[in-house]
């Protein structure tokens, strides 16, 4: 974030501070609880939404060295990421192109420039060229050429792996995180690596998830218990980047903004920025490092959530581990409120009792997800 920006950011804050206001939309939004809790919807989202947009899949430093990969299943296609010879990120469909055998079951390796598939043993190397078959002659004039892996677009930015899921895309990252993408290279989380990265499967729709962390409103009562203390009630900054979001989680400290010259303050250190990159990435910026959480549907009432921290170098001494365990710790009880309190919203859906949610003036961003969305199903709509 450009230094213009965060002074005028802060000045924003601190207009707000002194008179108890929050940045506002213009109305209310109402949103059918249909939208959670059908099939027939869900399926429009993985189909349009969840092709068509690129995706964050991994993390760059999971995939430091040539040879390195991870598998990913989350998106509902099997995928193999790795790091080419060529220092390039690759993503492939997990898939052998002889029967469809999973070809790599491992969840992540290193140093590993050829895959076997476990089944009849084609092997194939990091660029996804079939190498070799057993009884090849068996084959008659099989193209080799032509039974490569199958190759998605993949590239990085922020210390992020993105892929798109469709083999005939082009994925220009510059073109489809806008600004926002700046922003976050300005952090200088490119070179972060990943620490205490998880995995958790909750009962409710992925959608809920994502509002969640689009408002403030909720902080002071849901997170009563652990980050409350910490933030200033209500009070936030959000600008909209269609589809994308940046908001402001205000805390205490920045109430001695009062005595200070604003320019070259950092408004890190008064808050935690919130990128919000359509469809389904958070990223909230920390003081010294960032939290990044995805969430994936798996069902109407089912998502997956691959969060992790990205700090600035290794931890490699006992003091070091303390000092991010202590805040990852406090990322990840915050977020478990939210967990139970969505998976609370997703059963009150099942309920019967309402027929619509309401999102108020300074729940806005929520809107524009929404918004987002119905755009991009749209038919014909794309990235």
């Amino acid at each position: 974030m450009d230094q213009a920006t965060q002074t005028a950011w802060l000045a924003r804050t601190l207009k707000h501070i002194e008179g108890g206001t929050t940045d506002q939309g213009e109305a209310v939004t109402r949103i059918a609880v249909q939208r959670y809790t059908d099939p027939a919807f869900l399926a429009r989202e993985r189909d349009t939404v969840f092709r068509n947009h690129p995706i964050a899949v991994s993390f760059s430093s999971r995939l430091a060295k040539p040879g390195d990969f991870v598998t990913h299943d989350h998106l509902g296609l099997p995928l193999l990421l790795l790091r080419g010879r060529d220092g390039q990120v690759h993503a492939y469909l997990n898939v052998c192109r002889h029967r469809g055998a999973r070809l790599v079951t491992a969840r992540e390796g290193c140093g590993r420039h050829r895959f076997t598939c476990p089944y009849h043993a084609w092997t194939y190397d990091d660029a996804g060229t079939l190498l070799s078959l057993p009884h090849e002659a068996g084959f008659g004039d099989l193209d080799k050429g032509q039974h490569g892996l199958v190759r998605l677009p993949a590239a990085e930015a922020f210390g992020v792996v993105f892929v798109l899921p469709r083999q005939d895309g082009d994925l220009d990252l510059d073109k489809a995180l806008g600004p926002l993408k700046r922003d976050m290279e300005s952090f200088g989380l490119s070179d972060h690596l990943v620490y205490d990265e998880r995995e958790i499967g909750l009962r409710c729709n992925w959608k809920v998830v994502i509002e969640g962390g689009l408002e403030t409103y909720h902080v002071r009562h849901a997170h009563g218990r652990t980050i409350a203390p910490m933030f200033l009630d209500n009070i936030s900054v959000m600008e909209r980047f269609d589809p994308h979001a940046r908001l402001y989680f205000t805390k205490r400290e920045a109430a001695k903004l009062k005595t200070q010259a604003l320019d070259g303050l950092r408004v890190r250190d008064f808050g935690n920025p919130l990128y919000f990159f359509f469809p389904n990435l958070i990223v909230l910026v920390q003081p010294d490092h960032a939290t990044v959480m995805i969430t994936f549907p798996q069902g109407t009432d089912a998502c997956m959530i691959q969060g992790a921290a990205l700090i600035p170098e290794p931890a490699l001494t006992e003091k070091a581990r303390a000092h991010w365990d202590k805040n990852v710790k406090i990322f990840w009880d915050a977020l478990d409120e939210d967990f139970q309190m969505g998976q609370s919203i997703q059963a009150g859906f099942r309920s019967g009792a309402n027929s619509h949610i309401t999102f108020g003036r300074f729940e806005h961003p929520c809107g524009w997800f929404h918004a987002a969305l119905d755009k991009a199903m749209t038919p014909g709509a794309m990235a």
